[in-house]
This record gives C-alpha cells, structure tokens and sequence, in this order.
C-alpha cells in the first residue's frame, strides 16, 4: 500500500546523529516455589539470581543499522496466553521480544501457515527433557540461554532491501543430585548456530519486487543422547511480486526448499513426527526408511489476480508442501505432503454509502490433495466486513468443509474419512476512539451425522476513565463435543494396534485483565492477569475398524462395558472370537492455570529504564472433569504459585 502514500519534502538543518547507541543492563532476580525438604534446589522455597547484558544500535551508514544483544534477558515480556492443545499440531505463539520484532517485516517469508522465519525458536525451551524420580532431584533451565544475537537490516536508495540475523544459544545443562547429595549435569540443549539471510529488490517504481530467504540452523552435538535431534537444517527461497496496468493486477510467487541431516534417529524421529506421519498404514508412496540419515522437499505458492482499481478484486492460487518438506529448525510448517487449490473474489467500497463506511464482502473456495493425488476435500467460505458511519465495525463468515480425508488425527496411523460441516462466526465491535471500547464475537461449528458441535462466544470492554488510565477485560467461554476426539494408541499382546477415540465434552474459560497505568511520562505500570480453565469428560471409548468407509457408523466400534480401575481403562474386543484388551490411562482433565505479569517501569534518565517485574505461575492438573468452574478455580488456590520477583537497570548512552 506505500504507493498511496504522501511524500514530505523542505525538511532541512537536522543535526547528524552519530547513530551508536549502546545500553548495557544488570539484573537481580528471586524465585520462590513451594518448599521441598530435602530437594536442594527448592529446600528453601527461594533461588536468588543475577544477570548481566548488552544492547547496542549500530549506524553503519545512513541507510543500514545493526542491532546486537549479548546474553539478553527478556523477563520484562508478557507470558504467553494459556491454551488447551488436544490436536497433533504446535502451538504458535506470537513473537513478544523487543530485539526480534523490531525491524521484523523484513524478515516476512510465509504463505497461508508457513514461514521460513520463526523467531521463536531461537531462545526456545530445552528440547531434551529430565525429571525428579524416587532416587533423584533435578533442576532443569526452563530456556535456552541467547548468548548473542546480532541484527542488520536496511534499505539502499536503489530499493534493495537486506536483512541479516546472526545467533547463537549456548549449552544448556540439567543439574541432578542424588539422595547421597552427589550432582551431576545432563546436556539437554546442544549449542546451536541461527543464521537468516534475506533480499529484496525492487524495480520500476515497485511495480517489480524480486527477493530471496535463506535459514540455516547447526546444532552441535557431542553426546548420544541428544542424537534424535536434527544436526544441520537449511532452508531457502525466491519470491517474485509482479504489478502490472498500474498496479491493477498482480502475479505473486514464492518457492522454498529445505535440507536437513542428522543421525537415523533423528531423520526417523522426523519421519514419525506430525507434520509428515510418513509411518501411515498405507502411505506406501511417502517411502518411510528408517535408515534415512536426510531429508529434503520444497514447497510453494504462485497466485494471480487483480489487487487494485474498480470495486471488484479476485485472485487464483495453487500452493504444494512436498512431503519431505521440513522447516520446524527455524521457521513454522503445521503439515507436509498437500496441494491446495484457492480461488477468492471480492467487492470492496472505500467511500460512505448509505450507512457504511467501508464495505467488503468475498468468497473464497479451496480444494486440497495429497502427493498420492487423494482428494482431501475442499470447502467454501462467505465473508462480510464493515464499518458503519458511526465507526463500529462487523465481521462476519459462513463456511461449509465437505466429507475430507484427516491423514493426521489418528497420530500416525489410518487416514480416515470425516463428516462435513458447516461453521459460522461473527465479531461486533464499537467505536475504537471512545473512552469505552467493547466486542462481542460467536462463533459456531456443526458437523454431520450430529458427530461433533462446538461453540464459542467471547465478549470484552476496555474503559479509559481518565488519559492516565486504561483498564480492560475479556472474557471467553466455549463449549466442544466431538465423537472423534483422539485417545490413545493401544498395542494389544499380538502386536496389532488400537485407535482409540471417544466423545469428549469440553468445556473452557477463559478472562484476561489488563491494566495500563501511565502516572507520568517516565513511569507506567502495566498488569496482565489471565486464570485459565479447560475440563473435558470422554465416554464411548471406541476403536477405529473401518477409517474409509463411506457408512459413518462402520468407521469404528464402540467398546462396551469398559473397565476403569486405578486410573486406566481396560478396553475388551474381540478378534476371531478371541478377546483382545488394551489399556489406556483415563483421559478425563481439568487442566487450571493462572498467568499474571506486572511490570512497573521507571525512565529515570534518557532512554534508560528500571523495570521492576512480578511474574506469577499457577498450573495444576487432574482428572475432576465433572467439577464446577467454582471448585475449578478453587484448584488454582491448591496450587502454590512459582513466582519471579525481578528488578532490572538498563543505562542508555550514545557515542
């Protein structure tokens, strides 16, 4: 859109900045946690700590800075929220950290859910894990530490765009002690190299932007039990955006390939993973080898369309995940091995018309198959956006996914055939500017054969009483019953396997509270408080018999009489009139967590700050699915909270 925006010109006599600014920090920090006697590392219910760093901004010319961070510390950032996860895919979160999203945009790589730059994988939590036993006490780091980090980014007055990121994260160990009072360490993250290369070129007015993307991530590992992990990933892409009839249409691709080596364990573990189940039964053509020592693939998006000029705007795009594509070392990919078809159209008023503002409403249908050239359905959604005169806004979609193929909801197993169905969703929100501010969204799902019904309503208000303050709330409550959720995978004594699945009912709550306190230009005080709580109960345990039958009811068997005793379930069915039984643990849950920062910061002189932060952790877990949201919440005051108390000096100065 920077083609329609203004230029400035008479600006004259700015003084020269010299375009070094350096801001060291020192840190002290107490944990406390509930008291462990004879656990050294929680006998006193406190750890005390300390930290030290360096940020720095680097004007290399006029046009290119370079950002540095060594050993930076980010405990002033909010927490993530809280989530329920019951599907085979990663959580994304959005990326909070200062030194990452500054200067972010040219670092965009993605299409749909992809993207070969994630930043939050760089400092990411150990991926090997080491817990407490009857024989042993353990303190494990909850962080990879970011030893450095260094950033360029700029833009020459020809129009090219470079962006560069340079990072290493150290070592990390898990300190163990035995009941004799002997520690030892246990490596649980290796180090590790990050490095992103991007460029962008931009010819005739912009009307041309050629680019290309480039990850590598290198993990040193120097012991055997860190060999499920990827030793040497790298990723790379070119993209093309092409404008033509002043600006009116458009061509829009991007082409990426991966790499990636490392041990049998590690490619076999990658094979096995979510994102490519390359063990599937029947997925002959994925070429699962456990004897694999790499993998590659390439994936990609080409669309073309009409952007600009007149009230209508419409666009056709095909993209392709190959199935050996992987990007998860440095970037985000939810699923390999697809292809999918998109056609969108839309008409958009930018002008008041009777009593909207704006106005767009568009249809989008996408059909996807897999590289065995198996359809996996398609689906088609309806969407309106507007604003009114009075400045509130509406959002509001139907959708329709028909009968597809899900190659991941058995977890590695059958792809099996699931019912159509049929969404709605929709958002209100008033005006923006006012003193107070308030949403309220619903969103509903139903699916055929009456398998599965899910809905949602969230509502919030924020309220500005005075320009000092600003105080907000949000509150959200779902309620989810599917007869296809995934259990477990049961191995029986002749070696065959069980799918399990059984009919959840879900029930979630969500509230967030904000508080933003300005008292003067120097010193705010924010609050963020958010207590969580998700409980399901599962009945009709059943297993998966015939996944891609078109009759609904012959896709599985429902167990009967099923035995529960001592927090497992023992599941009886019958095989040539021989019984066959496998065990699963109950999968009942009330999962309880209560999230809350407070960060009070002080400019005691120019550009440097004090932070004082109070971050507190309540997360608790149990199988009392039919508890009232009452007696759930009282879970949380069970549980004793892990806070961190910190206090941080940054000193800013420039040379």
């Amino acid at each position: 859109m920077l083609y329609n925006f203004g230029e400035i010109y008479g600006i004259k006599g700015l003084k020269k900045s010299k375009r070094l600014e350096v801001m060291p920090f020192v840190l002290g920090d107490l944990k406390t946690m509930k008291k462990d006697p004879g656990n050294p590392y929680a006998e006193n219910g406190r750890i005390w700590g300390g930290n030290a760093g360096l940020d720095a901004k680097i004007g290399i010319s006029s046009n290119f800075t370079v950002d540095l961070t060594v050993n930076p510390d980010f405990g002033q950032v909010e927490s993530d929220p809280s989530v329920m996860n019951l599907t085979a895919f990663e959580t994304f979160y959005e990326e909070k950290r200062p030194f990452f999203l500054e200067g972010l945009t040219i670092f965009d790589y993605k299409f749909d859910r992809q993207n070969l730059f994630y930043s939050r994988r760089i400092g990411h939590s150990p991926t090997y894990s080491v817990y407490d036993d009857n024989e042993h006490f353990v303190k494990a780091p909850d962080m990879t530490t970011i030893l450095d980090a260094v950033k360029l980014s700029g833009t020459t007055s020809g129009g090219l765009s470079v962006g560069l990121i340079q990072s290493v994260t150290g070592n990390e160990y898990a300190r163990i002690t035995d009941l004799d009072g002997n520690e030892t360490r246990q490596k649980v993250e290796p180090l590790t190299n990050y490095m992103v290369g991007r460029v962008q070129q931009g010819y005739g007015a912009g009307n041309t932007i050629i680019g290309g993307m480039f990850t590598s991530t290198n993990r040193f590992i120097e012991d055997d039990h860190l060999n499920f992990m990827t030793r040497d990933a790298f990723t790379g892409g070119f993209d093309l955006l092409h404008h033509w009839k002043d600006k009116k249409f458009f061509v829009n691709a991007k082409i990426m390939g991966s790499y990636v080596k490392g041990s049998r364990e590690a490619i076999t573990a990658l094979q096995e993973s979510p994102v490519h189940y390359f063990q599937r039964p029947g997925a002959n053509y994925l070429n699962y080898d456990n004897s694999r020592t790499s993998l590659s693939g390439s994936g990609g998006k080409i669309e073309i369309g009409k952007g600009a000029g007149g009230f209508w705007k419409y666009s056709t795009a095909i993209s392709w995940l190959t199935p050996g594509l992987e990007m998860n070392d440095l970037g985000y990919l939810r699923t390999a091995d697809q292809i999918e078809n998109q056609n969108k159209i839309s008409y958009l008023i930018v002008k008041p018309v009777s009593i909207f503002r704006t106005f767009n409403i568009g249809f989008e249908e996408r059909n996807s198959w897999n590289f065995n050239g198996t359809s996996l359905g398609w689906d088609a959604e309806l969407a309106l956006t507007t604003m009114f005169n009075n400045q509130w806004s509406l959002n509001a979609e139907v959708a329709y996914h028909s009968q597809d193929i899900d190659t991941r909801l058995l977890r590695g197993g059958y792809d099996i055939r699931m019912p159509s169905a049929t969404e709605f969703a929709g958002t209100i929100k008033t005006d923006q500017s006012k003193k107070y501010v308030a949403h309220v969204s619903y969103q509903h799902m139903k699916a055929g054969n009456n398998s599965a019904s899910q809905w949602a309503v969230s509502s919030g208000i924020s309220v500005r009483p005075f320009s000092m303050l600003k105080l907000g709330v949000t509150a959200l409550y779902e309620e989810n019953q599917d007869e296809l959720q995934y259990v477990a995978t049961g191995d029986t004594y002749q070696n065959s396997k069980r799918y399990i699945l059984g009919t959840i009912d879900q029930k979630t709550l969500n509230l967030i509270f904000r508080v933003d306190l300005n008292l003067t230009p120097e010193f705010s005080v924010q609050y963020y408080g958010s207590p969580f709580i998700s409980k399901g109960s599962y009945s009709e345990l059943k297993r998966v018999t015939a996944p891609d039958s078109k009759n609904y009811d012959e896709r599985f068997s429902i167990y009967q009489n099923p035995l529960l005793y001592n927090g497992t379930y023992f599941l009886t069915d019958y095989d040539d009139n021989l019984p066959t039984v496998v065990s699963v643990s109950n999968p009942d849950f009330n999962f309880h967590q209560f999230r809350s920062n407070l960060v009070a910061k002080w400019e005691y002189r120019l550009g440097s700050y004090v932070y004082f932060v109070w971050s507190s952790d309540r997360t608790g877990s149990n199988n009392s699915s039919g508890a009232s949201f009452r007696d759930s919440y009282g879970y949380l005051g069970d549980v004793f909270p892990n806070n961190i108390f910190l206090v941080k000096l940054s000193y800013w100065f420039s040379l």
